[in-house]
């Protein structure tokens, strides 16, 4: 595809920014392999993209931002794990900014339709409207999705498993397809 088909990934946080750590386990890394499969997942299917970092260093929001409006970008997709005091909290969440643009209402409605189908037995907290920088200053449709919460040590282990990294990615890929095919 073109660049007018651009879809930038935005793995939440990096270098000195791990975002949640809990046993062991940086938030930033989970959501940098999360995109690497993602990153995959569109080279297959011949769809642009961009990644905000490709290794794990310092990006900052403005970076982010800067770096999506430059590129005139379709889409912008960042991938999150989300925390909580309490270690019971479960579930994937979906974030749009409050004064979202259609287009960000259909790819958020996408994306939840999807993990719906893809992940029947995690708990879907569906769409949530927050003022996330990235979500705001992009000029294009923007979602940010956590994967689930990495504070819970069960959905930590899920987080940690490859196959469950893929198929996340296979998922948010599908999304992906079917709003490009709908705008």
């Amino acid at each position: 595809m073109d660049k007018s088909s651009m879809i930038i990934i935005d793995p939440g946080h990096g270098g000195l920014d791990n975002g949640a750590s809990y046993g062991y386990t940086d938030e930033d890394d989970i959501n940098l392999a999360i995109a690497y499969y993602l990153e995959y997942e569109l080279k297959e299917a011949g769809i642009s993209y961009c990644m905000t970092r490709e290794k794990d260093e310092d990006v900052s929001l403005d970076q982010r931002v800067t770096l999506a409006n430059v590129k005139d970008a379709k889409l912008f997709f960042s991938i999150h794990c989300d925390a909580f005091h309490k270690k019971t909290v479960q579930g994937i969440s979906i974030h749009i900014y409050p004064a979202a643009s259609i287009g960000s209402l259909q790819i958020s409605g996408i994306v939840h339709r999807q993990l719906l189908t893809y992940f029947p037995l995690q708990r879907n907290r569906g769409v949530k409207r927050s003022d996330f920088k990235v979500l705001c200053e992009t000029r294009m449709p923007a979602v940010l999705v956590e994967c689930e919460f990495l504070s819970n040590p069960k959905m930590r282990k899920f987080l940690k498993e490859p196959e469950n990294q893929r198929r996340m990615a296979r998922c948010f890929k599908r999304s992906i397809q079917i709003y490009l095919r709908n705008i």
